[in-house]
């Protein structure tokens, strides 16, 4: 049976795996944009995720089947930002559920209960990012009402 609830410190193994897959599927996509994998990435990734839980200002859901981590999303809280010209906003950094256990509607439910849970804290818009061809994502995002506003562009030199 699939549970949703907020992270717990002993979710860090199964977010830091889940959190060094994103990394290494980004890194895939584009070794020129997105970083590789640091030595340890998955204790890395888990010990950071859970840490951020722990912030007022941050949220990371997980969607746990038989006590393991499936999927999570991530998110923080940001204040006013003339950089991004953005008033107060919540930014979605992560969402990912585990090859095993896509296509059930977790990161749906990830995203819907996120969002919920952002509107109740008074966030009156989230913001994201998608890597350009992944477009099973930006589906996803469309169908729950996310529209694009920007196109990042990246030099290397």
């Amino acid at each position: 049976m699939l549970l949703y609830r907020h992270a717990r410190p002993e979710d860090e193994g199964g977010l830091g795996l889940l959190g060094a897959e994103l990394m290494r599927q980004h890194h895939e996509m584009d070794p020129g944009r997105f970083m590789g994998s640091p030595p340890d990435v998955e204790r890395g990734y888990g010990r950071w995720l859970v840490k951020e839980a722990a912030r007022p200002r941050a949220i990371v859901w997980v969607a746990t089947e038989a006590d393991v981590v499936v999927g999570y999303a991530y998110a923080t809280i940001e204040a006013h930002d003339w950089n991004m010209l953005l008033e107060e906003h919540a930014k979605l950094h992560d969402l990912l559920v585990a090859e095993t256990a896509r296509k059930r509607g977790i990161a749906r439910e990830l995203l819907v209960r996120m969002r919920a849970e952002l509107v109740e804290r008074g966030c009156p818009r989230v913001i994201l990012d998608t890597a350009t061809n992944n477009e099973a994502a930006q589906r996803l995002f469309a169908s729950l009402g996310f529209r694009p506003t920007m196109t990042e562009m990246t030099w290397n030199a």
